[in-house]
């Protein structure tokens, strides 16, 4: 389709700062596009540097994608235009395209030093930082309320019946603070000297006396206002025979006595605010408690820092407000400018103060925004992050400083290129209504073929049955109409069911949606779903594990008996309670009569089965526990004949992956991993996914993750949900500081909620319009329910003649087959896969895929690939001899003495005492330090110590990193990074009996140089030197780092991931031709 007028300039205006107004479905992603290939060929840029010198921020990594893949398609197709367009698409790889966070990530790892930050920071993902915020917190209030009695006054204020929503509150303000850029001094001294400067207003007093004598004249008798009039503390006030420190609870007696008077509301209302603004001088009795909180919120942000600190990580916050403390230094601001010369803000509506203040930084030399290159994006009426501290007025801001500064007009895209016309003229017709003179309508250029779109399906006066829940069930109802529409449209042909999408304002009740999908048939993708810790098949294990933790766990204990896993009666559970002597473990084993045989044989394969696991629990990770767990319960098995076993089968099997990463990444016990899922059981983490979000499935996702999608047909649920007014404890102001709810009058506190409240139901409102400007062909609203939320909101301004609704379930939920069992004497294959869906030959099964690489698991393959396969890709329990290769009168076995001498490396410092700390290292791992130790320890020591310098600018040890090539995580850790002037030494450390010196150099070489490529790749920093220690001998070998180097060792890395990740047969793994070296399966290849 051709574009329009204003598509066009706003493709082509590229020499002035430039705003857009872009409605929904108004084309912005195209404009976006062609705005960036029309800035390479026209945007004046240098040569080969054209594509690095274009910025585009996106809302999110897949938007990122989709923008990087649909400028590559514009660029092929001029490909014909000349050699500089194919250089574009090669350099594309080069592209800056990014979220804000991955852009400032950028910005800070190539400036780490001038930071003062571990040049290898790792980001943390947001439920690790959020993790480690909750556990300082906790640390800091337990602490403080032990030693401050005002601030164990101050937690008591917060009236909340758990420290852990104290917590919360804290960890609320801390992020609404830092999202705003401020540092939480600066945040102190504001509020401070706000409070400090409350004044009463002598004209309201005034206001406030005359007020009251005038309403009293007015009023009956026998109102509260009128027997105020003889009333001492009325007279006290109106004499000013009052101690100022009484004024506040004066006015607050006075304010609850106002009463009621429908003739003089006008008044009443004035007299309530002049209370209300008198009542201000409470924060000035209360600044103490304003005091404590930020007490706590300073050590609360010196502890955190700390602790990533010693994690080399930083949050996403620290990202931008490091970014920005980067762009202050003019240098390093100027070489940015210089290095960007356009900048492109896609979502400009969902930007914070924060993110402004970055892109300021870098569109301004002298004056605002005078280099005239930035191009903002948004839409008003789409701004629905302002939980995530997305802040409008910067829209609006920024949009006024340009047509300020820039003289420039906002463009508006009003063109509508994706709804019909029988919605959009529905939805402009409602939200005309609800927003006012701010709705800027949108055109229709799709026109329908029917003369309604909109459907609402409701039964009114719809009475749940006794002891339901009226919510639950309106959910219950709505779920079965809304599947049987799917079902009825599609079964007509209208649609496809990968056409429709459900999109929830909130998760909390979609598996209710889900059950009826699944009840109906029909397949679906759920793409935000919460709740996954809540699942009842993950209840069950959990609930298994509990049980092998702690026998005298009898709620979980039960769980797992009455679970698929068991699946003991009911009765018999009453049996076991009633005669129940210790633990339910120990009654399990007595003989009691009422429970039958069947039943006693279910008790006792689970008793034993605990048993066994319990004395596992200690030696085995938690991954292997739980896999032992269910295949000696036949868990899978019994999932499989529910109706939505697939879903249910791939949530186990998520949960094993998590379980496995838990013991990858930690060293943790069950007990630990039991407190790790209870500390994120609540998080937003979603169910495993068994259909890809392309499959002809109906999605189901929130209005927030459906934002810059569209579908052609959208279903809104659950529009009677009540909106969620629930306010924390402490609010921030941008411009006075904090609010704190001390008590249920707390003035300051009161009028930032309320101005909250305002904002708030002005979002609820775009939230609403982002969720049905989403529909291309049919919108159908869910209204079920009483009248709140959404479904109150438009009540009385919906155009029924644009509407049809539907009210009754047509469709009946698919019917039900038994599953029968097959005789034991037929024999299925793959090639009656039709027949029997469940048998079959699945492409990829028992087939190892390598996400995660290790530079052992390399140097092995490059040793001897028949050893890889057998350690890595088989893992053949072999205990084929001995792996003790200590040298003659050794004590200490290899392994063990190459842990004890990195653990000396990492925390020996200048001025130490080295053999204090040797037997404190030696202690650490449960060993007694002798003098046989010692003596065996010392050369190791000293050789160590003969090379130990401090003159760097930064010392790194035991450096963890993680780098990701093609699509696997190499992660390994570095012994010691040392930084002077800029450049990095990389050292390593090796306690090997050096027999040949020249044939281990052979060997590790390739692991020096891996980690010197790592290091490089991830830093960009140069590399001075790498080299090897060897502790036995003393002797320093360095390696070569030079670029061609590394590019060998680079591809020969990229080659041994796509072998492993191809080749899963032990012929294709070669043995070594020189078998050399000690291995355990030397006799194994010798059997050979």
């Amino acid at each position: 389709m051709d574009k329009t007028k204003e598509q066009k300039l706003a493709i082509t205006s590229i020499d002035s700062n430039l705003a857009v107004n872009a409605g929904a479905g108004t084309g912005k992603t195209k404009v976006l596009t062609e705005r960036y290939v029309h800035i390479l060929e026209h945007g004046g840029l240098e040569e080969n540097k054209e594509v690095e010198s274009i910025v585009a921020i996106t809302f999110t990594k897949k938007a990122t994608q989709e923008m990087k893949e649909r400028i590559r398609e514009e660029i092929k197709k001029r490909f014909p235009q000349g050699e500089k367009w194919i250089r574009f698409y090669r350099d594309m790889e080069k592209a800056n395209i990014s979220t804000i966070h991955s852009f400032c990530g950028n910005l800070i790892r190539e400036n780490p030093l001038s930071l003062g930050i571990d040049p290898m920071f790792n980001v943390l993902e947001q439920e690790e930082a959020d993790l480690l915020l909750e556990e300082t917190i906790l640390e800091v209030l337990l602490e403080f309320i032990e030693e401050d009695e005002d601030i164990y006054k101050l937690v008591k204020l917060f009236k909340r019946d758990h420290l852990d929503k104290v917590a919360e509150e804290l960890k609320s303000i801390y992020h609404k603070i830092r999202t705003v850029g401020y540092s939480i001094e600066r945040v102190r001294d504001m509020t401070l000297s706000y409070i400090s400067n409350i004044q009463i207003d002598e004209e309201d007093l005034q206001l406030i006396k005359d007020s009251f004598l005038y309403l009293m004249d007015k009023a009956r008798k026998n109102a509260k206002i009128y027997k105020l009039k003889t009333h001492p503390i009325w007279i006290a006030f109106y004499e000013g025979k009052y101690e100022r420190k009484d004024l506040a609870n004066i006015l607050e007696y006075l304010y609850e006595n106002i009463g009621t008077n429908s003739k003089e509301a006008e008044r009443i209302e004035s007299l309530k605010e002049a209370i209300l603004r008198g009542l201000f001088i409470k924060e000035k009795e209360n600044l103490w408690a304003y005091q404590g909180i930020f007490k706590l919120l300073l050590e609360i942000d010196s502890r955190y820092r700390e602790e990533k600190d010693k994690l080399g990580s930083l949050d996403y916050d620290d990202l931008q407000l490091l970014a920005l403390q980067l762009l202050e230094d003019e240098g390093i601001r100027e070489k940015y400018q210089k290095k960007f010369r356009y900048f492109m803000i896609d979502e400009f509506q969902d930007t914070n103060e924060l993110q402004k203040k970055i892109f300021y930084k870098l569109c301004s030399k002298k004056n605002t925004l005078d280099r005239n290159n930035l191009f903002i994006v948004g839409d008003p009426k789409q701004s629905i992050y302002g939980f995530r501290g997305a802040d409008l007025e910067v829209f609006y801001d920024v949009m006024e400083d340009i047509k300020e500064y820039s003289s420039v007009e906002p463009i508006k895209l009003d063109i509508n290129f994706r709804t019909v016309d029988t919605i959009l003229d529905f939805v402009n017709s409602l939200f005309h209504k609800l927003m006012e003179e701010s709705y800027i309508g949108l055109k229709s250029y799709h026109k329908s073929s029917n003369q309604i779109d909109v459907e609402i399906l409701e039964k009114e006066d719809l009475k749940p049955p006794a002891n339901v829940d009226a919510t639950e069930y309106n959910a219950f109802y709505e779920s079965r109409l809304i599947a049987s529409r799917i079902k009825e449209l599609v079964d007509a042909g209208e649609f496809k069911y990968g056409d429709f999408a459900l999109l929830f304002r909130a998760t909390t009740l979609d598996y209710i949606y889900e059950d009826s999908l699944v009840e109906y048939g029909i397949p679906y993708y759920n793409a935000g779903g919460k709740g996954f810790y809540h699942r009842q098949e993950v209840v069950d294990l959990i609930n298994g594990l509990k049980a092998i933790s702690n026998r005298f766990d009898t709620i979980s204990t039960i769980g797992f008996l009455r679970s698929p896993m068991v699946g003991v009666s009911d009765k018999t559970l009453y049996w076991l309670l009633r005669y129940r002597q210790g633990s339910l473990l120990d009654t399990m084993d007595k003989d009691i009569e009422y429970i039958d045989e069947v039943e006693r044989k279910k008790l006792d394969k689970a008793r034993a089965l605990i048993h066994k696991l319990m004395i596992k629990k200690d030696l085995y990770g938690i991954n292997h526990l739980l896999e032992e767990l269910i295949d000696s319960t036949h868990y899978l098995e019994s999932l499989m004949l529910y109706p939505s076993g697939r879903q249910l089968v791939s949530n186990v099997y998520k949960f094993l992956s998590l379980a496995l990463d838990f013991d990858r990444n930690s060293s943790g016990s069950l007990e630990d991993f039991i407190d790790y899922i209870e500390r994120i059981k609540d998080s937003d983490e979603s169910q495993a996914k068994i259909y890809s979000e392309d499959a002809d499935v109906v999605k189901l996702m929130t209005i927030h993750k459906s934002k810059g999608l569209q579908f052609p047909v959208v279903i809104i649920p659950q529009m009677a949900r009540a909106f969620n007014y629930n306010r924390p404890y402490i609010l921030l102001d941008k411009d006075r500081g904090i609010a704190f709810k001390y008590d249920k009058v707390s003035p300051f506190y009161d009028k930032i909620k309320g101005n909250r409240k305002l904002l708030e139901d002005e979002e609820y409102k775009r939230l609403l319009y982002v969720a049905m400007t989403r529909a291309q062909k049919r919108l159908i609203i869910g209204n079920q329910g009483k009248d709140s939320g959404f479904k109150k909101m438009i009540k009385d301004l919906l155009d029924y003649d644009r509407i049809t609704l539907i009210d009754r379930v047509k469709k009946q939920p698919s019917s039900r087959q038994t599953i029968k069992g097959l005789g034991r004497g037929i024999k299925l294959d793959s090639s009656r896969h039709k027949d029997f869906p469940l048998i079959a030959s699945l492409e990829g099964y028992n087939k190892r895929a390598f996400t995660r690489i290790s530079p052992s698991q390399y140097i092995d393959f490059k040793q001897c690939r028949r050893r890889f396969f057998l350690s890595y890709y088989s893992r053949l329990p072999l205990e084929l001899e001995s792996s003790h290769q200590g040298g003659e009168g050794s004590i200490l076995e290899p392994t063990l003495k190459g842990d004890i001498m990195h653990k000396f490396c990492q925390y020996y410092k200048m001025g130490m005492e080295a053999e204090e700390l040797m037997k404190r290292v030696v202690h650490s791992f449960g060993l007694d330090y002798n003098e046989g130790i010692g003596k065996e320890l010392k050369i190791y020591m000293e050789n160590y110590l003969k090379y130990y310098d401090e003159d760097y600018d930064h010392i790194y040890s035991e450096k963890e990193f993680y780098l990701k090539v093609e699509d696997v995580y190499l992660n390994g850790i570095i012994d010691r990074i040392n930084i002077k002037d800029g450049k990095a030494e990389i050292l390593d450390f090796k306690t090997n009996r050096v027999k040949n010196l020249s044939q281990l150099v052979k060997v590790y070489e390739p692991q020096l140089q891996l980690y010197a490529n790592a290091f490089k790749r991830i830093t960009n920093m140069e590399i001075k030197r790498a080299a090897i220690l060897f502790l036995e001998t003393g002797e320093m070998v360095e390696i070569p780092t030079d670029e061609g180097s590394l590019q060998k060792n680079y591809r020969d890395l990229v080659e041994f991931i796509r072998f492993i990740n191809s080749k899963d047969a032990i012929e294709e793994y070669e043995m070594a031709k020189d078998c050399q070296i000690y291995c355990r399966y030397k006799k194994l290849c010798n059997m050979n």
